[in-house]
């Protein structure tokens, strides 16, 4: 399937689609009778006064309780509801993190067609009990904007227990691969923030802190995929934003949880808090260890004929096992200088240990099908590692409403120790008996520093416009450290080795600046801003005595148009540029020997990918269902690829980084939620997509393409017994990568939970890739061998978790004892419409 073809099937169902939507609404109209009420207000946050845009806003039929329109509101927080039947309904908004707004007895009729609200205050806190009406409203899953997604951790039952790494896998959009990299619309180059900074992720591995982290102490995650010039442009498909739980409630509130599995898993977390007027002061501890058994399988063969004592096929069979033990520690205080100022202080810690034991046999067969080679490798690795950041934010407000200015101040430090002990025996038969040992001893340091500083300011312009400036410098400095030994048989002890020894420093300084001007014209929406970003990059190769430097500027510009075509039916068309920098292994030009049959080592003269991205987004909501669906395309120059050659003539393959000209990505992407009835919903993902790679004659890569797509779904069903039942799904097809293909992979999970103790307590039971299915591969053919790889991250896994929630946490919504009485008339009391009459 090329990708005119796909591109031209996109656009056609996507204008069927709009057209076909809006045809069916008279035929709903006229079923319903007379349908001229109309029903407005405005959502903002109880604490800020900031518009709340996105909320999903449900009027619901008293007759039948079916939902008869839905909406969401839009970026100034505003919702009209037009074309109402006359009859009697109950209003009910929801967004994340937010206590839902319900508004019964809403009477509709020929004297009272107009009904608006004003404004109205969504407090931050755990969803409500309003006397007024019998209704328990959860938190909705998933919040569909046009630009972005907002994941709640709490409904994610399948996640209980686990890390931050087994969450993410359960969200829309998003993938993790076999090392626990995080892929976002089958593209691994995505930035990943925690609470909006990049700080507590500084040091170390991505995918190892990831681990580390309990999903129990995250609030929500959010996919930005097409971020305005406000964010930081890192990031070839976007931006994934985890937000750690904070103190929302007024009063004392804390809750417990403890998990215990299969594998010799244990988790647990602690988190405490307290709200009083001018202070609140919140606390957050987890614990998470595992056990982890994988295993995998590499079989290459040589094209040509060879001599009769090189190996012509190698199979390798391999078993890994190893333990993981974790500990977050999240720590703050908000203070509030005055009415209007507010001073926050916080810190993150995370400690952890990971230890893997690899062991491997390899087979060398020669061109007659002979024995000829046995090797097997034994790799005992310790890693230990340390992360902490701490941060000073400052909120100033003014007498004019939405005026404000903010201010972060954060430094992050964080230290890598890794320890491998490699030991190889090689037994060849031929062309006579010989046994060879080799052991090697490394011992990796690592050291992370990062500063933040930065400042942005908003300007309301009118009544539905607002223009952001900000400022932001970043100072990132990692020293790796890499000391290889090598055993000596005389002296029977390890040599220091330097020509496989090394020590990289890299240096990034990065200052910027931005303007972002957004304005409202009726249905019409306009944002438009661009990013000046100098950036500056050192690195060292300390005992080679080699350096390089990378300085350049660069503007990275974003455009939004979003028009509002009926009630329930908005469309947004966005461009933004961003860019990806290369790190870690890919650059860090030591050579890693710890699989015995392919070898790695990074480039230090990589490019960063310069990425184009634009993005048509149609988001439609019907009385159970919303749907948010995009049409995106990439390109991506100077794209970061793997590239795999022989290394000598033993067998022995290198996989090398390398920048090819240019690679893109054509996609459709669909997000639906379905409420089949009030206790049965499903959340269903899926993502088609062309990738094109142009590729590097210089390495003998020749272009590639190929068509793939990625689908997962999510039911839950309400049970009987205060029983709750999840159950998710997903699939991987074949995607093309340089030399090859990745293969297939899918898995399936469930979890059963009961609430007893006044919903107050739960006990929830969770398995994960209940049949044993999720495994990672890939087939290539790098011009010297053909290689068929699979491997398995983590074998199938039960959790059993019990969680209480404790404390009074004020009254409903955390609104706290001391509410004032007018915010609670406003939320309890029917209000005028703009006949001065209310609801009868």
């Amino acid at each position: 399937m090329n990708f005119s073809r796909l591109n031209l099937t996109a656009i056609l169902f996507f204008t069927l689609f709009i057209f076909t939507t809006k045809a069916q609404q008279p035929v709903a109209q006229r079923q319903n009778g007379p349908a001229d009420g109309h029903i407005g207000g405005k959502v903002i946050d109880a604490g800020n006064a900031e518009p709340v845009a996105f909320a999903t806003v449900a009027l619901i039929k008293k007759s039948d309780n079916q939902i008869a329109k839905a909406l969401q509101t839009d970026i100034q927080g505003a919702f009209k509801l037009e074309n109402i039947a006359y009859g009697r309904y109950l209003l009910r908004i929801t967004f994340v993190g937010y206590t839902t707004i319900i508004k019964d007895s809403i009477s509709v009729n020929p004297n009272h067609k107009i009904i608006s609200f004003g404004v109205l205050k969504m407090y931050a806190g755990k969803s409500a009990m309003l006397s007024e009406v019998s209704v328990r409203s959860k938190k909705s899953s998933i919040q569909l904007g046009i630009d972005r997604k907002v994941f709640s951790v709490d409904q994610s039952l399948v996640s209980e227990g686990g890390s931050a790494t087994d969450l993410l896998a359960n969200v829309p959009s998003v993938q993790v691969d076999v090392d626990g990299n995080v892929n976002l619309r089958g593209s691994s180059n995505v930035r990943i923030l925690i609470d909006g900074k990049p700080s507590l992720i500084a040091g170390g591995s991505v995918s190892d802190i990831l681990q580390s982290i309990p999903a129990s102490s995250i609030e929500t995650i959010e996919l930005i995929t097409n971020p305005s010039s406000k964010y930081d442009p890192e990031g070839q498909s976007g931006i994934i934003n985890i937000v750690l739980k904070k103190n929302k409630s007024l009063g004392f509130t804390g809750t417990a949880s403890a998990s215990i599995g299969t594998l010799n898993a244990f988790n647990s977390n602690v988190s405490l808090a307290y709200q009083h007027k001018k202070v609140n002061i919140y606390g957050n501890y987890s614990h998470r260890q595992n056990n982890r058994s994988a295993n995998g399988y590499s079989y290459r063969t040589r094209d040509a004929l060879q001599p009769d004592t090189i190996p012509q096929k190698y199979n390798q069979n391999s078993l890994n096992t190893g333990s993981n033990t974790g500990n977050q520690i999240k720590a703050g205080i908000d203070y509030n200088l005055a009415q209007k100022t507010t001073v926050s202080f916080s810190s993150n810690i995370n400690f952890r240990d990971n230890n893997r034991i690899q062991n491997s046999t390899t087979n060398g067969i020669n061109s007659k099908s002979a024995l000829i080679r046995n090797q097997i490798t034994s790799n005992d690795a310790d890693n230990h590692g340390n992360n902490h950041d701490f941060n000073i934010d400052l909120s100033q407000k003014f007498k004019k409403p939405k005026e404000e200015l903010t201010a972060n101040f954060s430094l992050a430090k964080g230290n890598e120790n890794d320890i491998d002990n490699l030991n190889t025996s090689q037994y060849t038969y031929y062309p006579k008996n010989d046994l060879t040992v080799n052991r090697q001893y490394n011992v990796n340091d690592g050291n992370n520093r990062n500063w933040n500083l930065q400042t942005d300011y908003t300007d309301p312009i009118g009544k539905d416009g607002k223009l952001e400036l900000g400022y932001r410098t970043t100072l990132n400095r990692a020293d790796n450290n890499f000391i290889a030994s090598v055993f000596n048989a005389t002296t029977n002890q390890f040599v220091y080795d330097p020509t496989i020894s090394t020590r990289f420093i890299y240096d990034e300084k990065i200052h910027a600046v931005y303007s972002n001007y957004q304005q409202q014209f009726g249905k019409f929406g306009l944002q438009v801003g661009a990013r000046f970003e100098k950036t500056i990059i050192n690195t060292n190769l300390v005992n080679f005595d080699t350096s390089h430097v990378q300085n350049y500027f660069r503007v990275y510009p974003s455009v939004f148009l979003s028009e509002k075509l009926t009630d329930d039916q908005t469309l947004q068309l966005s461009y933004s540029r961003r860019i990806n920098r290369p790190r870690d292994r890919q650059i860090i030009p030591f050579l890693d020997r710890s699989d015995p049959l392919s070898y790695r080592i990074g480039n230090a003269d990589l490019r960063p990918e310069d990425v184009h991205s634009f993005e048509l987004s149609y988001a439609k909501y019907w009385k159970s269902t919303t749907l948010t669906s995009s049409v995106y395309y990439r390109r991506t120059n100077d794209i970061i690829q793997f590239v795999r050659g022989a290394y000598d003539n033993t067998g022995i393959t290198i996989t090398r980084f390398a920048n090819f000209s240019y690679g893109t990505a054509a996609g459709f992407e669909f997000i639906a939620r379905t409420d089949i009835t009030n206790k049965w919903n499903i959340t269903s993902n899926l993502n088609l997509y062309q990738n094109t790679l142009k590729g590097n004659s210089a390495l003998g890569v020749s272009d590639n393409d190929g068509f793939a797509w990625n689908a997962n779904l999510t039911t839950n069903i309400t049970l009987p017994y205060s029983l709750s039942l999840q159950v998710r799904g997903d699939y991987q097809a074949p995607q093309a990568i340089a030399q090859g293909k990745s293969k297939a992979n899918s898995g399936v999970d469930a979890a059963l939970r009961y609430d007893f103790y006044k919903h107050r307590a739960s006990l929830s039971l969770n398995g994960r890739d209940l049949f044993d299915t999720r495994k990672f591969g890939y087939v290539t053919d790098d011009g010297t061998y053909q290689s068929n790889v699979n491997r398995r991250f983590q074998s199938r896994m039960f959790l059993m978790t019990l969680s209480y929630r404790f404390g009074r946490g004020g009254d409903e919504g955390g609104k706290g004892k001391n509410k004032d009485k007018k915010d609670k008339q406003q939320d309890n009391n029917n209000p005028p419409d703009e006949g001065g009459m209310g609801p009868q």
